[in-house]
């Protein structure tokens, strides 16, 4: 029985660092879904070998969950759980046991990076803990050593596995002060099909060594083993360096550490805390939990960091428009400034005479794409950057970041203007896939396209006062753009776009993020400020209204929802948080909590840590593109509260 209700059980909690890949931990204390070795759109769904013990009793409800012929576990009935990414906490009152299990995210990179899981134990008794050897992609060639230094434990390698190898590397499991049980072939066949054998953790023995010979097709763990009076802390580390087709680059971590082994005892000689917030309540649960993308990233050895947009689908690394990787790296800006800042001028090195590219490759950081349907150069990516580089400069006031960036800003905002071909101010949208709303057709001047530029228009004209340049042309760009989309004004909200005599009369959702962002950078509205509420009231009232399970992209003037494409009918979570904190930073903080609140309860019900890049806003089914990028936005939420309410 499990006392949580949180997991959706094809997904646990992910457990990893910058770039390290993850382990999904699941309620009933079982483990799946691993991508430590440099696998993140393959993961290692099914895992057996995996176990803690303590006097013979498997702390698990499930233990043989991948067995097809389980053995008589003697096993606990009820596990209650609580859970915050990125740690779990297990209590099993029968046995009077408290496990907790984390990773380390905190402002420090180099601890951040750390490929590793902490485990704490708290009892009285025996515990042991088994892992199987996952090392190299094929089972030949594993071997499992018995170390005896500092720490005790079980090194996984792979003595027949080489450097192209995704799963290159090795593995540690130990304490200070374990004994060892090094190996053992655990999966073996039975009367009934394949079983496990558990005798080795009942009987506790020492091992020092095992190997999977040529010939034989084993799975084998390792265990160790430790007597408790209180509590004891245990580390489970990975170290995969292997250089694959797909990922040459090495990781962060290889910078400080040569092995696993090196990372555990760096854990145990210093320590690291995590250093996110844990104060109780659904807005920092929906924040920290939206931090899990982190495990869905690469941070190479030179230090260059990307998220997937989703790990499994598209692949591709560091998508920005729509509130992607503009939105996590919000959040980032505020762990990692540095980084965040890095990152984003290494985006403008991509800009060819001034086309932003849509990301930075399809599982590359070198290969960008360019609006992701070549021959549509979309209208928002542009505005997007410009508006990044004007906040990092803005959250950190790196002037000199500005100055380097400024001539690529010139370059964006020029290449936008180009694509006004009706001098009314506003880049003209073309229909087909020209902007993120994939396959939405807009025409002429788009409320959300529109309101994107005039801010990034506004983000351009303060960067040139601030450094002493030339800016006339553009605000008089500027003023006219504003009296177009002035024109887009029903009387209570933008509407989604017009052309010569066409027009689409819907309520988007994004029609003034443009705005939010002004909002969020201090920077001059774009907008009367009476239409801002009123276009936000509007957006509650319809948008807000017309699904009971989130905030829906596009509504029509009725109220129904814009069913013309699969995106107009969705939500987008991601933009939905940022409407949310864009109500509270305008006073209507009660919609805006109202929203934010009925979002998150539908992402948690649907799996939070497997959030979509759409939720179907009329069957609340998930839909689209898996743990997306856009997770984090639940921060936007953190930030008004913390920063435009009183």
């Amino acid at each position: 029985m499990l006392k949580n209700k949180s997991f959706i059980m094809d997904n646990g909690i992910p457990l990893g660092g910058l770039g390290t890949g993850k382990i999904e931990f699941f309620p009933d204390l079982t483990i799946g879904n691993i991508t430590i070795m440099n696998n993140w759109s393959k993961p290692l769904r099914n895992i057996r070998g995996f176990h803690i013990v303590k006097d013979g009793i498997f702390l698990q409800t499930n233990p043989g969950r991948n067995v097809p012929s389980p053995p008589e576990y003697k096993k606990v009935k009820e596990i209650k759980v609580i859970e915050k990414f990125p740690l779990i906490k297990y209590e099993i009152p029968e046995v009077n046991v408290k496990i907790t299990i984390y990773s380390i995210i905190n402002k420090d990179l180099k601890e951040s990076s750390l490929p590793a899981v902490i485990i704490k134990v708290r009892g009285n008794g025996v515990f042991a803990i088994s892992f199987p050897n996952i090392v190299g992609s094929r089972r030949a060639g594993r071997v499992n050593y018995a170390l005896k230094k500092k720490l005790n434990g079980v090194l996984f390698t792979n003595e027949r596995s080489l450097q192209w190898d995704p799963a290159y590397g090795n593995m540690f499991l130990g304490c200070i002060g374990c004994k060892v049980y090094a190996g053992y072939s655990f999966y073996i066949p039975s009367e009934r099909g394949m079983t496990e054998d558990i005798s080795p953790l009942l009987s506790l023995g020492e091992k020092d060594y095992y190997k999977i010979e040529s010939y034989a097709r084993e799975e084998i763990a390792g265990i160790v083993w430790k007597e408790i009076d209180g509590e004891d802390t245990f580390v489970l580390s990975w170290y995969f360096n292997g250089k694959p087709h797909h990922y040459p680059y090495g990781h962060y971590c290889e910078n400080w550490f040569s092995n696993s082994y090196e990372v555990a005892e760096y854990i145990f000689t210093n320590e690291p805390k995590m250093g996110l917030e844990d104060e109780d309540s659904w807005i920092n649960e929906a924040y920290r939990d939206g931090l899990y993308i982190l495990t869905h990233s690469w941070f190479t050895k030179d230090g260059r960091f990307a998220i997937y947009e989703d790990p499994e689908i598209s692949l591709l690394m560091n998508t920005i428009g729509a509130m992607t990787w503009d939105s996590a790296s919000f959040p980032l800006l505020e762990l990692y400034p540095d980084l965040v800042k890095k990152m984003d001028e290494y985006f403008g090195l991509f800009i060819r005479n001034g086309e932003v590219p849509h990301d930075l490759g399809e599982e590359s950081i070198e290969a960008p794409i360019y609006g992701a349907s070549y021959g549509y150069p979309w209208t928002d990516l542009g505005s997007t950057w410009v508006l990044m580089i004007y906040r990092d400069y803005k959250f950190t006031n790196d002037l000199a970041f500005l100055k380097r960036n400024y001539r690529k800003m010139k370059e964006v905002i020029d290449w936008l203007i180009s694509l006004d071909k009706d001098k009314d101010c506003i880049p003209d949208s073309k229909g087909g896939f020209d902007n993120s709303y994939d396959g939405t057709y807009m025409y002429g001047a788009s409320s959300y396209v529109g309101s994107m530029f005039l801010c990034a228009l506004r983000a351009f004209i303060s960067a040139s006062k601030i450094l002493g340049m030339e800016y006339s042309i553009y605000e008089d760009c500027l003023r006219r753009g504003i009296m177009t989309f002035n024109s887009l004004w029903n009387g209570k909200y933008f509407i989604a776009w017009k052309s010569d005599n066409r027009k689409k009369e819907s309520c988007m959702s994004s029609q003034i993020l443009g705005q939010f962002w002004c909002d969020i950078l201090g920077l001059e509205p774009i907008i009367d400020e009476d239409k801002i509420v009123q276009a936000l009231r509007s957006i509650y009232e319809l948008n807000g209204k017309a699904s009971k399970f989130c905030l829906v992209n596009s509504v029509n003037p009725d109220g129904s929802i814009d069913t013309e494409t699969d995106q107009m009918r969705s939500c987008w979570s991601r933009v939905a948080f940022a409407v949310s904190a864009h109500m509270i930073i305008r006073g209507l903080k009660n919609e805006g909590i109202e929203i934010a609140n009925r979002e998150w309860e539908t992402i948690k019900s649907l799996g939070k840590w497997n959030q979509s890049s759409r939720i179907d806003g009329m069957t609340g089914n998930k839909v689209g593109l898996p743990y997306y990028i856009g997770s984090a936005s639940t921060w936007f939420i953190k930030f008004a509260l913390t920063n435009f309410t009183k």
